[in-house]
């Protein structure tokens, strides 16, 4: 069957094209004047704007920013900086693994209280909790530490490839515990 289309139809659809063109080229312009005074809003406020007063106020912590270095040393000689840390390749000793962050973090106390003399790391691999400990360069320290750990009673330990600080800072030694007989 064949649709006819008369003349009436067809000016309606031309006045409707030319409807739908007018109100598209409004929403160009609108967008352009738009752009146009946010651009001049930036280009205000990156006139005026000033980095340093973002910065603190020197001396509001009561330290001076550059102290001397009679006054930075307290009279004492000179002690050297510690070496920055520095990650490489080495290996850690996993010793346990869970989906529960708290017994992770119960594990973690625990080692920190058997071995005060490493750093024990908690890292989340999803949908685990690993408690990782040491920072050794080398695979035999590492396995040699794992020895140490079964004797100390954590028999599951085992070392496992993974980025290691090279130069780790002092670990602070911790405040007795006021609970402790």
């Amino acid at each position: 069957m064949e649709v006819q289309v008369g003349r009436s139809g067809w000016w309606m659809f031309q006045a409707l094209m030319a409807i739908w063109m007018i109100g598209c080229a409004g929403k160009q312009e609108a967008t352009r004047a738009a752009g146009a005074d946010a651009g001049a809003a930036l280009r205000a406020h990156e006139a005026d704007f000033n980095p340093s007063s973002l910065d603190p106020i020197p001396g509001a912590t009561g330290k001076t920013p550059f102290p001397d270095s009679a006054a930075a040393t307290n009279g004492q000689a000179d002690t050297p900086a510690p070496a920055p840390t520095e990650t490489v390749q080495g290996f850690r000793v996993q010793v346990y693994s869970t989906a529960n962050i708290d017994e992770a973090n119960a594990k973690k106390a625990e080692l920190e209280g058997a071995i005060p003399q490493e750093r024990v790391y908690l890292e989340y691999d999803p949908p685990t909790y690993k408690i990782r400990v040491g920072n050794f360069l080398n695979r035999y320290d590492a396995d040699r530490f794992v020895r140490y750990l079964a004797d100390k009673g954590f028999a599951g330990a085992w070392a496992v490839p993974q980025r290691v600080l090279k130069n780790p800072p002092p670990i602070a030694p911790q405040p007795p515990d006021p609970k402790a007989p």
